[in-house]
């Protein structure tokens, strides 16, 4: 049977073939994204970045008493992930674009509704969830040739997340001793599920 890390590589893999393949992102990494594909890129981005910090930390919470070493890594990956949102809205402040209304974007609510009560009921998923967004972030990001937008956001991440992913790599392998199989095949579903939502939430999104 494949590794758990084997199976979120895998997850990485699909993702960013599907995300690397839309018009936007295709733009971003090559000859340069619009003025509309960029906001919405970024208010994405403000997206993730909000509701993923919230869902680790309860699920550090949640994993405190039976697995007090998830639970660690799970609040240092929410620490190293602070500020993030923030630094999308400046980049997106100096766009013109002054507040990013989370009840303005489809889905956006929902999204935030699921993770949180996955972190509640199956806390393990989150690291999934964690492990796809910072390998994809951390490989996609440092392809980008900069353009004449505020890339604060994109610099910050394509410098930190590389690193980010090899200490999750690190947490996975550490972790999946004690895993059942079960848990194995759900973190990965979750992920998936959790790259697929906002894949949705980014396509539903206006500049």
């Amino acid at each position: 049977m494949e590794s758990l890390e084997q199976k979120l590589d895998k997850e990485v893999e699909d993702y960013l073939e599907r995300v690397e393949g839309t018009a936007e992102i295709s733009a971003l990494l090559g000859d340069g994204i619009s003025r509309e594909g960029y906001v919405r890129l970024l208010k994405t981005c403000y997206v993730i970045e909000y509701v993923s910090r919230k869902a680790v930390l309860l699920a550090s919470e949640k994993t405190e008493d039976n697995n007090p070493y998830l639970s660690q890594r799970l609040r240092f990956c929410s620490k190293g992930e602070e500020g993030h949102a923030e630094i999308a809205l400046r980049d997106l402040k100096e766009m013109g674009v002054d507040r990013v209304d989370m009840s303005d974007i489809p889905m956006a609510d929902d999204y935030d509704s699921m993770l949180r009560e996955n972190a509640e009921n199956f806390p393990l998923g989150i690291l999934g969830h964690s492990y796809l967004f910072e390998n994809a972030s951390g490989i996609m990001f440092p392809k980008h040739n900069g353009h004449d937008y505020p890339s604060e956001f994109i610099r910050v991440h394509a410098k930190e997340d590389p690193g980010h992913s090899i200490a999750i790599k690190r947490t996975v392998r550490n972790i999946e001793p004690g895993l059942s199989d079960d848990d194995i095949e759900n973190i990965a579903r979750f992920a998936r599920e959790s790259g697929e939502y906002l894949l949705r939430i980014f396509q539903g999104i206006e500049g």
